[in-house]
This record gives C-alpha cells, sequence and structure tokens, in this order.
C-alpha cells in the first residue's frame, strides 16, 4: 500500500506540475520511481481523463480532497 501511496502522490505532483518525471528519476537514482500511470496514456483525452479519475477516487478515499479539487481543476 506504501507504494500505491507514493505512486499516487509522485503521479498528482507532476500533473500539478510541481515535479516532472525527469525530476523523480534524477532524485530516487539509486531506486524504482513509482508512477500511477503510464505518461503515454496521458496523449489521448480517454487516457487523461482515466488518469484523472483514478487519482479523483484514490485521493477520496484518503480524504485528501484539497488534491481532489485541483485534480479536478485541471480535467
Amino acid at each position: 500500500m506504501e507504494e500505491l501511496d507514493l505512486a499516487m502522490n509522485n503521479g498528482y505532483h507532476i500533473l500539478m506540475g510541481d515535479v516532472t518525471i525527469d525530476d523523480l528519476i534524477t532524485k530516487k537514482n539509486q531506486g524504482e520511481v513509482f508512477l500511477s500511470f503510464n505518461p503515454e496514456d496521458l496523449q489521448t483525452d480517454v487516457g487523461w481523463d482515466a488518469t484523472i479519475n483514478n487519482m479523483i477516487n484514490y485521493f477520496i478515499e484518503t480524504e485528501e480532497y484539497e488534491k481532489c479539487a485541483q485534480l479536478k481543476s485541471i480535467l
């Protein structure tokens, strides 16, 4: 479950523009980088919507409603 939380938060920070995938890779040069989505999925409207909605559902479960609101703003 810890990896899922890390993946969702990494994905959130990428989508919000706080970090890039390259930033995460550089920062984690000794370990794995967990990501909640396949970056190629963001190339289509359907993939984008599905990725955002999955993340919103996760953050509803963890009661992180501010993240939900931010994700809805880019949907």
